[in-house]
Order: C-alpha cells, then structure tokens, then sequence
C-alpha cells in the first residue's frame, strides 16, 4: 500500500535549496512510493519564502510549482472556517487541518516547536523526514 503523505512548507523549502532527506521525500514521490498530498496554503507559504525570503526569480518559482502540482496526487484546499488550534502556530493547525481533511496519513515535518511534539493528531502521524525514510525503507 502507498502512504498517503503531505510536507510542511519547511520540509518542501528544504527540498528545493540542499540535497538531504527533504529532496528525497520527492524522488520517493516520482518514483511511485508515497502519494503526495499538497495543501494550498503550504504552497502559498512556499511561494512567499522561495520568492520573498531567498530570492527565487518568478520563473524558477513557476517551474517549482509546476513541479509539485505535477507530482501531486491531489491538491487540499483549505477547509472552511477556523481550524482548530493545536499546535500553538495558526498556520500549523491550518496545515493540520488540510491534512485531517484530505485522509492523509502522514505529516512530514521539520518543525520540533509546535508539529512533531503532537507525534499524531486525528490518525495523521507526524514524523521528520529521516523517519519517514527509515519506515519506507523497512527500518
């Protein structure tokens, strides 16, 4: 069976600035292991730190999208109304949202402040990407 998964924004800039755990959470999506789910607002936040924070001209912001909209299995938008608050960080407990939503079953993440102390939430487990390798790999 293929995990269903979705990356924090963090994970995803990760993956598009250093070669690292974070960039092979893609290949495992190209080469056909892991579903990847993507909500919205992780690629709103993703373009605001790619274009605003680190330089990202338009174009390579545009094929970057293109990229993760292509690998996808499905874009989540953001359910209606107020998430509820989890985390400590709105932003997370929209992301926590999204994910609970969309049937998602695992978080990928490398925020240690508000995300992976929940170590689960509404049957999404939430785990760092080494960790995610590790249990795609048998480990």
């Amino acid at each position: 069976m293929i995990l269903r998964v979705a990356c924090d924004t963090n994970v995803l800039v990760s993956a598009f600035i250093a070669a690292g755990p974070p960039s092979r959470i893609l290949e495992e999506t190209i080469n056909g292991r892991i579903e990847l789910v993507l909500p919205r607002p992780v690629i709103v936040e993703l373009e605001r730190i790619l274009t605003g924070k680190l330089g990202f001209e338009e174009d390579r912001w545009q094929a970057t999208e293109q990229l993760l909209v292509n690998l996808a299995a499905e874009l989540v938008d953001a359910p209606a109304g107020r998430p509820e608050a989890i985390s400590g960080d709105p932003d997370d407990d929209l992301i926590l949202a999204c994910v609970v939503e969309a049937e998602v079953e695992v978080l990928v993440s490398g925020d240690r402040r508000h995300l992976l102390p929940l170590g689960e939430h509404r049957g999404v487990r939430i785990v760092t990407p080494q960790a995610l390798l590790a249990e795609l790999r048998g480990g």
